[in-house]
């Protein structure tokens, strides 16, 4: 077997369907090989557009691959790479190379920086795992060695292919499969530190649970939805762990975020006495800029960072995975707690449009809330776009993806290529403001290419929104775009410019009810100044901080 082919077949063995990537000299003959293979090659505008789609992909089905060529493209993902390490999205990046034959009788060939391995080592600082395939002896070790690191860490990893190598011979025996589950040996005394802690939390007067992004990326919600309705626990969710459970399910309060949160929840959350943080270490913009008001001694931290963690004690070896399954093979609670009634979904027919009314944020999002499908892929660009997006209450089976820690912007456009990518039953819903339309409009393109039924929503006001309340100034101003030529431009199959609830909500009723044979675009004018009710309550929270905060010098 080929190191080529032993590459396409490890990917396969891990139930990768599609790859997304940009060709380019050193990469084509790996092109030429994916084309020929059941994999489907998904060829997107730019690079930065296939590491996004590959993230969004990877967080879907476990495994997204972006391939592209050396040095220029190649490091178009570093971006996209460096938030997938930081949100534990598994993404693989495959990078073609310069032989290893014409580097050594010219060393200065093009897109190379200089004459060694940097690129390997740029990417070594935002992977778990890399590996250049250059000898059939190690190929296969090689190959299994980031795969499996990857799993392990859900991380990025790298693999670099010089350009004369694909077809190099790797001996038999060959093992590319991935290794079976080891089963979780728990030792006796962790178990009874897990019992204790299940103990305490039982013991509580108001016990809650903040659940967060890594019980997504490990798959962990069966074993949460089991321990939550055993228990009787409600769940908040973290704002990068949106959709972690469903979010009509009885128990799921929904996003807690500090400040920029609804008060009834923030209420509900910050006045438990139990509170137990799990799988989301507690970074800025999931406690709405560190304005989670909670009492230390009330608060229960487990997360992959640190292991268990109280005001007075530590355990490294209690992670979120360990603890679940302690609790999940503990005895139901006496008395057992009594069972919660279904939420009822919001119904569709909520939203009633005034006419010529301008479309505030919130409007716009009760009207989007009340078409949306509720197997739906939702993805939020950063900024007031996913600042409002958190308040959406999703339906039964929805997704929600976004760059919530990272806050790439120009995530969402492309990441809902990947989305259909790994769900194309699921149509993606994407919402983004002007300024990240123009980090990632060239994706577009790729949208319309392969037809992919995708809602984009546009919230054009004109400039930097969340930026304004933080300092204001002409920088933050936007060159106007006419969107919906741009996109019918880009060979979009509808694109419309909306000033008023009732153009909007005319838009959306043609997009709920018609079948798409490809993309929509909505460009939703919002006045000036008009912003999400949690960037309002953020700002408020933060004057109201620094106003109580001692001056400083």
């Amino acid at each position: 077997m080929q190191i080529v082919a032993a590459l396409i077949e490890a990917l396969r063995l891990r139930g990768v369907r599609r790859v997304y990537g940009v060709p380019g000299d050193y990469v084509l003959g790996l092109f030429a090989a994916l084309q020929a293979s059941p994999i489907d090659l998904i060829c997107t505008a730019g690079e930065e557009g296939a590491g996004f789609a590959a993230d969004a992909h990877g967080r879907l089905q476990g495994l997204g691959v972006a391939v592209v060529t050396y040095g220029v493209g190649a490091l178009k993902l570093l971006n996209p790479v460096a938030g997938a390490y930081a949100e534990r999205s598994p993404l693989l990046v495959i990078s073609g190379a310069p032989g290893l034959r014409e580097s050594e009788e010219h060393p200065l060939l093009h897109h190379r920086i200089r004459a060694d391995q940097t690129q390997l080592r740029l990417f070594r600082e935002v992977t778990v795992a890399s590996a250049v395939l250059d000898s059939g002896r190690t190929a296969a070790e090689e190959l299994v060695r980031v795969l499996e690191g990857m799993r392990r860490e859900s991380r990025p990893g790298y693999l670099e292919l010089p350009a004369d190598c694909l077809n190099r011979e790797i001996p038999w025996p060959i093992d590319l499969a991935p290794p079976a589950p080891a089963p979780l040996a728990i030792p006796d005394g962790l178990r009874r530190e897990g019992e204790r802690w299940l103990a305490w939390m039982r013991g509580r007067q108001r016990p809650l649970v903040l659940g967060g992004v890594e019980l997504a990326r490990f798959r962990l919600q069966p074993l949460l939805r089991q321990i939550l309705e055993r228990e009787g626990w409600e769940l908040a969710t973290s704002l990068s762990g949106k959709s972690l459970l469903s979010e009509s399910h009885p128990q799921v309060l929904g996003i807690y975020e500090g400040a920029m949160g609804q008060p009834q929840l923030r209420q509900r959350v910050e006045s438990s006495d139990g509170l137990l943080v799990l799988g989301q270490p507690l970074n800025d913009l999931d406690t709405g800029v560190f304005t989670m008001a909670v009492d230390a001694a009330h608060v229960l931290q487990v997360d992959l960072n640190g292991g268990l963690r109280t005001a007075g004690e530590r355990n490294e070896n209690l992670d979120p995975l360990t603890l679940l399954r302690i609790w999940a093979e503990a005895g139901a609670p006496e008395p057992a707690p009594l069972p919660m009634a279904a939420r009822d979904p919001a119904p569709a027919a909520a939203f009633e449009p005034a006419p010529d009314q301008p479309v505030g944020v919130e409007r716009l999002m009760a009207a989007i809330e009340a078409v949306l499908p509720a197997d739906a892929t939702v993805l939020a660009d950063p900024g007031d776009a996913l600042f409002a997006a958190a308040d959406l209450r999703l339906r039964e089976d929805s997704h929600f993806l976004a760059s919530s820690f990272w806050a790439s912007l120009g995530f969402a456009l492309p990441a809902a290529v990947g989305a259909w990518g790994a769900c194309p039953e699921r149509p993606p819903v994407v919402l983004l403001g002007d300024g990240a339309l123009l980090m990632c409009a060239n994706e577009l393109a790729t949208l319309a290419r392969y037809a992919i039924p995708a809602l984009v929503i546009v919230l054009d006001n004109g400039g930097y929104g969340t930026e304004r309340p933080i300092l204001d100034g002409p920088f933050n101003n936007l060159q106007p775009v006419a969107h919906r030529e741009l996109a019918l431009a880009m060979g979009f199959s509808a694109a419309e410019r909306v000033e008023n609830e009732e153009e909007l909500w005319s838009c959306l009723g043609r997009w709920r009810s018609e079948v798409m044979t490809g993309p929509t675009l909505i460009s939703v004018a919002i006045p000036a100044g008009e912003m999400s009710a949690a960037l309002r309550r953020l700002s408020t929270a933060l004057a109201q901080k620094l106003a109580s905060s001692p001056p400083q010098g």
